[in-house]
Formats: C-alpha cells, structure tokens, sequence
C-alpha cells in the first residue's frame, strides 16, 4: 500500500521512528559544542596517548594535556593507540546513491508516504527521498576493507531490484565510508585507564546510538558512572583470525550470510 515495488510481501510501519539528514546533524552537533565553547581541531591525527593522572595526547604537530580523554574513533581507530580495542572492531564499506531529482509527483508515486525504509536482510537495503526529490539508496556493503571503483553501479542495480521503474533516471551522487561493527553487533562501551573512556561498535545505528552514549560518558566525566558501568559490564570478543586472517574470515562469513540473504 504504501511503496510502489513488488519486492516485499509486508512489512512493519512504525510511525514514532523518524528520519535526519546526517550531514547537517553533525554540522549541528559541532555548531553546537563550539558556541558552548568546545574548540574543534580538523586533521589532528593522534599519534599516541600517555597515561597517568593528567593525560597527554600527542600528535604530529603537538600535544594536549587533559584530565579526562574520550576515544570515539570507530572504524577509523588506528592500532597504535589501542590494538586491544582495534581487535575487537571490524570496518565495514557501506555506500549510497543519489539519483537525479525525478520530480515529486513521482516520488509520491513511489513512496506514497515520506518514510525511511530498510529490509531486514543479513545485507540490507534501505533508501529514502530527499528534499530535493531523489532517492537515496544505500546497503551496499564491503568486508573487504576496498573500495571497488564500480560500487555505485552495483549499488543502483540493488536499487532497480526494488524499483526497475527507475531504470530512466541517472545517478548524481555515490559516496561511502566505514562502520564499525562488533562479534556480538552491541555497542563497546568502557574505559583503558581510569580516566581514558571509549565508545565503539555501534554496528550500523550510530545516529541514535552515538547521541546517547555521549550523554553516559559526559556523565562519567561529571561523576555519575552509574549508567556508562552497565553498558561496559558487556562482554566482547575478538575478530578471530588475527591481525592477518581476521578480515578474510569475516569476508568468508559474509558470503555465506549472502547466500542465506538470496535463498
């Protein structure tokens, strides 16, 4: 009733969910701590940490000192800081597309209600239309750690798959990244010093997730560790394999998903 496609024999609505436009959330969030006063620093690589009392955390081109330190790196969370935490997180390639604006008659012909939708598949689809009147699709993942050149064409063949009436219209946007998941696909919350705190692993949901979990850490930091504790009481394990195996295991794990995914 509501998606023009004959891919999905049902589905389940929930209308107290919504959607965002991730890019001007962080925009915002960022605009947000610096006029409370925060002081963000682009392409600071971080270089190590030492530990103690009064933490310092060093980079190519200097140091901080600071009494409390957050690692909220995900994906990109290099080894030198914390091979401990890296062994214990996987990055993940996802990819979305932009098609050309189509108008919005037809865009409610699609989609007659302005809703995000994903299937719950191993690798899943989920798309949405823009302001502006595209479809934004995206789903396509990569365990590999590379980035093919040809991903956006494979990401618009998954989207003819749920809409082939699309075939006419072009694409004007790809782009993609990394997530990064856990064994278990909980979000690992803890500490690797009693004032060095961590958040990792949300596995795909971080535009919700992420907002939370800096509520419990700033309330860690202001002396109520109550609610951060039981998230850290969670047990993770490693990706097996090792530094070497570890990503051509997960990429084995992952045809297998596939295949149930397809039958």
């Amino acid at each position: 009733e509501l998606l023009d496609t004959e891919r999905y024999l049902g589905g389940l609505l929930d209308r107290r969910s919504g959607h965002l436009h991730p890019l001007n959330y962080t925009l915002g969030l960022a605009a947000a701590a610096e006029a409370a006063g925060a002081v963000i620093h682009e392409d600071s690589l971080v270089t190590g940490i030492e530990h103690g009392a009064t933490a310092t955390v060093r980079t190519a081109s200097g140091s901080v000192r600071a009494q409390h330190v957050v690692l909220c790196c995900n994906a990109y969370l290099d080894e030198a800081i914390s091979t401990r935490l890296r062994a214990r997180i996987m990055p993940v390639g996802t990819y979305i597309v932009a098609t050309a604006p189509f108008g919005e008659e037809r865009i409610r012909r699609l989609m007659r209600e302005n809703l995000a939708v994903t299937d719950i598949n191993w690798v899943l689809d989920y798309f949405r239309c823009s302001a502006d009147h595209r479809l934004l699709f995206g789903g396509r993942v990569s365990y590999s750690g590379l980035n093919p050149a040809t991903t956006h064409r494979a990401t618009r063949a998954r989207m003819l798959k749920v809409f082939p009436q699309l075939a006419d219209v072009g694409i004007d946007y790809a782009w993609g990244g990394y997530v990064d998941i856990t064994m278990n696909r909980a979000p690992d919350f803890g500490r690797v010093a009693p004032n060095v705190y961590y958040l990792q692993g949300f596995s795909g949901h971080g535009i919700a997730l992420t907002g939370m979990a800096g509520q419990l850490v700033a309330e860690t930091v202001a002396g109520q560790a109550e609610r951060f504790d039981l998230f850290a009481q969670l047990q993770h394990r490693d990706f097996p394999g090792g530094r070497l195996f570890r990503m051509p295991a997960l990429v084995l794990a992952m045809l297998w998903f596939r295949l149930k995914d397809l039958l």
